[in-house]
């Protein structure tokens, strides 16, 4: 599949941290779905680096402070940027291909690693896998 370059704009998510990567997506997933309605939301899925190993964080987008407030749930901000997009379309059935695609866009592109890997749900059909990259061309 071929990448192309986006412009993502700033994110500012409410977010639940996955217990392990990536056997614990799900269980952010189901978490964050307990607390707030998803029908009609942006929700991301924020993959993140760390010196202990990788971090996955579940998120939709804010709906403001209120929603902040009563949540009591994490608020992580994401800085926008160009990001390296591959669109996944029935993507339910193609988890194993995840990996493989991030590692891809990688090959293709200087990566901006002071920002996470994303997944934008575009619903249960599409998925956007979204890497942060320091120009809109590629290496």
């Amino acid at each position: 599949m071929k990448s192309t370059v986006i412009q993502l704009v700033p994110l500012r998510l409410i977010t639940v941290k996955a217990r392990s990567f990536p056997d614990g997506i799900r269980g952010a997933w189901q978490e964050i779905e307990s607390k707030r309605a998803m029908k009609g939301r942006k929700a991301y899925g924020l993959i993140c680096a760390t010196e202990a190993g990788m971090e996955y964080y579940a998120g939709l987008v804010s709906d403001g402070e209120l929603e902040e407030r009563v949540t009591g749930l994490p608020v992580i901000e994401v800085a926008g940027g160009p990001c390296a997009r591959i669109k996944l379309e029935n993507w339910n059935q193609k988890l194993d291909q995840i990996g493989a695609l991030f590692a891809q866009m990688a090959e293709e592109h200087e990566v901006d690693s002071s920002r996470p890997a994303m997944e934008f749900y575009r619903g249960f059909a599409e998925l956007h896998l979204l890497l942060p990259v320091k120009q809109a061309g590629g290496r």
